[in-house]
């Protein structure tokens, strides 16, 4: 056991911890295996030679998943179909729990939880992404950011620079909907795929709709993204009439309204939605893959 307050110590900045693992890896699984490591380590540092607890817990998850990230390489090039994260799902109204912040800076932590933002995230190389993670959206200044990627500050202020142009090329958010809205739109499409009617779900699609689904090497889905309101709605029409027999329930899918589709007490799907500035459905991510699903067994 660790003296008395590492413990807490390191409770407090768990949070944190987690979702820099959890935005890193894309994987829940990932991330609780990174944040015990930490503890580990955390216990077995001579902690009077600590200065600032936070940031050395930060630099010592950073390497973790940036070690992580590089054993796992080759298994992603040769990854089947479309890749998306593990989701986190939690009751609807209770997103999952992170690290006190500035209410200012809530909304933009908030954002950068979405599958539409980690998705974006996951072309950037490993160190890219922990720079614009640390310094973006976590608030850390360079020289910390420099100290846990194991760079120097001038390199990773260009790294930093290069990364957010490459975010801004791919990633183009519009307003933030309010999740009633996003909720109501996903009602209607639910309402469409009841009936079978593929005009009235191809009226909640945008022009340039593009369905990615990630059902891995276990399970049938589109091995290449899915693009165009008719494409998209006939996949999703076909979709439901092999899953009539599943169960559905409203959920918060990272932080933002979605879908949790189950086959008796076994998540067989988790759907979530990005919103273009018209109202419709610009993106649909589906999660299938049972492997990325299993944290959401009861």
């Amino acid at each position: 056991m660790g003296e008395p307050g590492a413990t807490e110590v390191f409770e407090a900045v768990r949070p944190k911890l987690h979702g820099v693992a959890y935005r890193m890896t894309g994987s829940v699984s990932d991330a609780d295996d990174i944040c015990q490591e930490a503890w580990l380590r955390w216990q077995a540092t001579d902690r009077t030679e600590v200065r600032e607890p936070e940031g050395f817990l930060v630099r010592t998850v950073t390497r973790l998943c940036l070690d992580r990230l590089k054993s796992a390489a080759v298994r992603r090039e040769h990854y089947v179909g479309p890749w998306l994260p593990e989701p986190l799902v939690s009751d609807v109204g209770n997103p999952p729990r992170e690290a006190e912040v500035d209410p200012a800076h809530a909304a933009e932590l908030a954002d950068s939880l979405t599958y539409a933002f980690l998705v974006v995230l996951d072309e950037l190389d490993p160190v890219e992404r922990a720079v614009v993670l640390l310094h973006d959206v976590f608030g850390y200044p360079f020289r910390d950011v420099a100290a846990a990627v194991g760079r120097g500050e001038a390199a990773v202020r260009q790294t930093a620079s290069r990364a957010r142009q490459r975010i801004r090329a791919e990633h183009h958010p519009t307003r933030r909907p309010s999740d009633p809205e996003v909720a109501q739109l996903m009602a209607q499409m639910l309402t469409a795929l009841a009936a079978g009617d593929v005009e009235a779900l191809m009226a909640c699609l945008a022009p340039d709709v593009v369905s990615l689904d990630d059902g891995g090497p276990k399970q049938r889905a589109a091995r290449r993204p899915v693009v165009g309101p008719d494409r998209v709605a006939r996949l999703w029409t076909n979709l439901a009439k092999r899953g009539a027999h599943l169960t559905t329930r409203f959920v918060d899918v990272n932080g933002r309204p979605g879908l949790l589709l189950s086959d008796g007490d076994e998540p067989f799907i988790v759907m979530s939605v990005e919103i273009d500035d018209a109202g419709r459905v610009s993106r649909i991510f589906s999660q299938l893959n049972p492997d990325k699903l299993t944290h959401l067994r009861p």
